[in-house]
C-alpha cells in the first residue's frame, strides 16, 4: 500500500489568516488616513504661490540689503515658556546702528500657526519709550507658532522672525 498524504487547504492554516489580517488592517488604516487628509486639508498653500515664488529671492535680498543699510537691531524679550490660556507680555527693543533707541515708529507682532490656518492674528505693539514696544498676547491654541515682529519708521521697515512653542 502506498502512503497517501492528505493535503489540507491553505485557508485552514492560522498563519495565512494572520498575514491576511495584517494586510487588511494596513489597508483600512491607510483608507482612514487618506479620507481624513481629503476631508480636512491643512490649507497651508498660498493661493498665488507662483507669483510670490518669483519675487521670493528678490524680496529676501532686498530685506537683507535694507537691514544692512538701516543697521537696526531688534531685541525680543519673550516669555521663556509661553503658556496657553494666560496673557503674557511680549516686548521688543529697537535700536539703531549706534545703539540709540528708535522712537516714534510703529511696531506689530504677527503670529502664524503653521499647523492650522484660521487662528493667525496680529497685535499692534504700543510704544513704551526708550525704543521699547510691547503688548500683552494670548494664544488660543498650544503648539508651534511663528512670530514676525515688524518695526516701521517712515518708509523703513525691519522684520524679525522667531518660532515659539506654546505649552498647555
Amino acid at each position: 500500500m502506498a502512503n497517501v498524504i492528505k493535503q489540507e487547504s491553505a485557508w485552514r492554516n492560522p498563519w495565512v489568516w494572520v498575514l491576511i489580517g495584517i494586510m487588511a488592517a494596513a489597508l483600512i488604516v491607510n483608507g482612514v488616513l487618506i479620507t481624513l487628509a481629503f476631508m480636512s486639508p491643512p490649507s497651508l498653500v498660498v493661493q498665488d504661490y507662483y507669483e510670490k515664488s518669483k519675487d521670493y529671492f528678490y524680496n529676501e535680498a532686498k530685506a537683507e540689503k535694507d537691514a544692512a543699510r538701516l543697521g537696526w537691531k531688534l531685541e525680543l524679550d519673550l516669555p521663556k515658556e509661553p503658556k496657553l490660556g494666560g496673557t503674557e507680555s511680549y516686548l521688543i527693543r529697537a535700536v539703531d546702528r549706534d545703539g540709540k533707541p528708535i522712537e516714534g515708529g510703529r511696531a506689530e507682532l504677527a503670529a502664524f500657526r503653521p499647523a492650522q490656518e484660521g487662528h493667525d492674528f496680529t497685535v499692534k505693539l504700543r510704544e513704551l519709550g526708550a525704543g521699547y514696544y510691547g503688548s500683552d498676547v494670548n494664544f488660543a491654541l498650544p503648539g508651534n507658532w511663528d512670530l514676525i515682529v515688524s518695526v516701521h519708521k517712515g518708509e523703513d521697515t525691519l522684520d524679525v522672525a522667531k518660532r515659539i512653542f506654546v505649552k498647555d
